[in-house]
């Protein structure tokens, strides 16, 4: 039998980390974290700079022009000049986050017309968004403390502008603009979207401006509910089909 008072006898313990890699300080999961955030700031850049790319030829494919009558901070933006996200959140600082929401119908179902709210938890700000089915209208009223409002409303937008704006927000990361074909001539909302949570500004050209922030579940469930009246090739449910049946 082995002598057990001779430590060389007895078996060797298997080296062990006294700490998990993802423990360390200064580490994620092996990668330090300047690393991590460098990489991070280069990909939200370079989805930045593809967006700009697409906004600027969208503009440019429609005859417009950045230089002509572009609002100073979307001129800025597509010639490069500025980083968008930045520049809005210096702008609205405190925008409110809406923490609660309420979809009728529900996401994903249809009817002939769709109402969403969402509210702040103390319930002093909100929005409400009301979808036409026959058209698709969208109109957006943002609510403070229950009594002042201001109503942004676009128009028409084309079937294929409905369907990239649906799928440019369904991305974990990029900034998407929904507006109609005269741009900021009328109504139009910009979303810049990180890492799924939202912030919402809305501008109404010459008269009043509003912005907003949306956790990621409720951004979710707004894109779901809102493609279900934008999307109309999809599969359409039973229940809303049926004409004797209320929409909402």
């Amino acid at each position: 039998m082995p002598d057990r008072s001779d430590p060389l006898s007895k078996p060797a313990k298997p080296l062990t980390r006294t700490r998990p890699m993802s423990d360390e300080p200064g580490f994620v999961d092996g990668i330090p974290v300047e690393e991590l955030v460098r990489l991070t700031r280069e990909f939200t850049a370079r989805i930045t700079n593809e967006d700009r790319q697409r906004l600027t030829l969208e503009l440019t494919e429609g005859g417009r022009s950045i230089q002509s009558g572009t609002p100073y901070i979307l001129q800025q933006f597509f010639t490069g000049k500025i980083d968008l996200d930045t520049e809005l959140m210096k702008r609205y600082p405190n925008a409110p986050l809406l923490s609660s929401g309420h979809f009728t119908p529900a996401p994903g179902k249809r009817g002939r017309r769709g109402f969403a709210q969402f509210k702040s938890q103390d319930e002093s700000a909100s929005l409400n968004f009301d979808v036409y089915g026959t058209d698709g209208t969208l109109e957006a009223d943002f609510i403070l403390r229950g009594m002042i409002g201001v109503r942004f409303s676009l128009g028409a937008v084309s079937d294929a502008g409905r369907r990239r704006f649906i799928d440019l927000m369904r991305r974990q990361n990029g900034i998407a603009i929904l507006w109609t074909k005269e741009r900021w001539e009328r109504d139009y909302l910009i979303f810049v979207v990180r890492e799924r949570f939202a912030r919402m500004y809305a501008f109404s050209p010459g008269r009043f401006d509003a912005a907003c922030r949306l956790p990621p579940p409720l951004l979710e469930d707004f894109i779901k509910w809102l493609a279900g009246f934008w999307i109309t090739d999809e599969p359409r449910p039973e229940s809303a089909s049926e004409p004797d049946k209320p929409s909402w």
